[in-house]
């Protein structure tokens, strides 16, 4: 399943039509998919799996208000696994191995750089454990709704854009309230001097 995503997050950040703007967690994927060598009627395969990929995540997202947490989950989770389904009939044997390597690299990046973000916040806060639990939980959900705004296509890029900051806006706000009043102003300081209160997003 999270090869089909990788895939998925690859091929728009391919797409042209597409700001600097996004968020630093699909910045460095651009060249993922050209790393693979696909052929002509793969790219063409590729692209109808992806747009019918983002389609959905689309109409997902426009239900998300309709639908429980839970059930949004599960309908994502069924939508990448067929997503998945049909990337892997169109990659030969080579490409999945060396698409499934590139990811592995991603995902630890990803998981060692947050958790030392959290680590750092923990340490220099002084944060409780139910803090750091809150915190972990905040940055998460960030993500999670970013990657939402980004499977989204019927949104022009400068709506992306302000629907990335209102989700780091609600994400400072979900910080705040987890701090006290001391832990937060020192948050700030650190985010200005040393960029370690920085959202997580990559």
């Amino acid at each position: 399943m999270v090869l089909a995503a990788f895939v998925a997050t690859t091929a728009c950040a391919q797409d042209q039509s597409l700001s600097n703007d996004r968020p630093p967690m699909h910045r460095h994927h651009g060249d993922a998919l050209a790393q693979l060598n696909l052929t002509d009627d793969q790219k063409n395969e590729m692209k109808t799996i992806n747009d019918d990929f983002h389609q959905q995540m689309t109409d997902l997202k426009k239900s998300e208000d309709k639908i429980t947490v839970t059930e949004w989950k599960s309908k994502m989770a069924t939508i990448r696994k067929d997503h998945h389904e049909k990337v892997e009939k169109v990659l030969t044997d080579e490409q999945k191995a060396s698409l499934k390597k590139m990811h592995k690299e991603h995902g630890n990046r990803f998981r060692q750089d947050k958790q030392n973000r959290i680590e750092r916040m923990k340490k220099e806060l002084n944060l409780t454990d139910e803090q750091t639990a809150a915190v972990e939980k905040n940055l998460s959900e960030s993500l999670i709704k970013i990657r939402g705004v980004h499977d989204d296509k019927s949104l022009t890029d400068d709506q992306k854009k302000a629907q990335y900051k209102t989700i780091q806006d609600k994400q400072q706000e979900g910080l705040k309230s987890i701090l006290t009043p001391d832990q937060w102003t020192k948050f700030q300081e650190l985010k200005k001097n040393h960029g370690h209160g920085k959202p997580v997003q990559s």
